[in-house]
């Protein structure tokens, strides 16, 4: 199906399902795919989310509406993915245990790139997988102080976040409050216990 193909640009469509990116990951010569202006698109609220969970399922993807796709922001997505879904891919019967290991074929279906992210990073380990635990929020925010050392006039930002948000769910809060792209985006992380705050430090390439 389409061998040689490399761009597709299926804006302002009906894209509702994700059954259509899953087919897409086919195309294996297939390195831009614009897709905006499609009702999939308002399936998440943060658009960042949404595109990490788009470049999870096409692996060859190199461009995502005009956006270049880094190697970082891959591997990233790819993980976020992978703990996003491991506790669906343990109720349908996944193991860590290769002998073990028999999703059911509706969740291969859903996720089928999910067994090749699992050989690549290893399988999910329980103390990683985002399950669903009764709310207790005092216990589940974390506070982070947000500074960026590249703009001496932008002022810190404090806010309290879910211990379960993944790295890509942060870029996505970071660009609605500095309106910077997640692809250009480089955090890193200081310990309280190494000062008096906790921080995410926010570079810029």
């Amino acid at each position: 199906m389409f061998p040689s193909l490399t761009h597709l640009m299926l804006k302002d469509n009906r894209i509702a399902k994700w059954s259509v990116i899953n087919e897409l990951d086919k195309l294996q010569k297939l390195e831009s795919f614009d897709c905006q202006n499609n009702p999939l698109m308002d399936s998440e609220k943060n658009i960042e989310t949404l595109k990490q969970q788009i470049i999870a399922k096409i692996g060859q993807l190199k461009f995502l509406n005009k956006s270049q796709i880094f190697h970082e922001e891959r591997r990233g997505a790819e993980l976020d993915y992978r703990k996003k879904y491991g506790i669906h891919w343990l109720k349908a019967g996944g193991n860590q245990d290769p002998k073990k290991n028999k999703p059911s074929e509706e969740f291969l279906a859903a996720h089928p790139r999910f067994q090749l992210l699992c050989d690549l990073y290893g399988a999910p380990e329980d103390g990683e997988l985002e399950r669903e635990q009764p709310f207790s929020l005092k216990n589940q925010l974390l506070t982070l102080t947000f500074k960026c050392p590249d703009k001496a006039d932008q002022k810190p930002i404090e806010k309290k976040l879910p211990d379960s948000m993944t790295i890509q769910k942060v870029k996505g809060l970071l660009y609605r409050l500095l309106k910077i792209p997640g692809s250009e985006l480089k955090l890193s992380y200081e310990s309280s216990k190494v000062s008096s705050n906790s921080v995410m430090q926010q570079y810029m390439n």
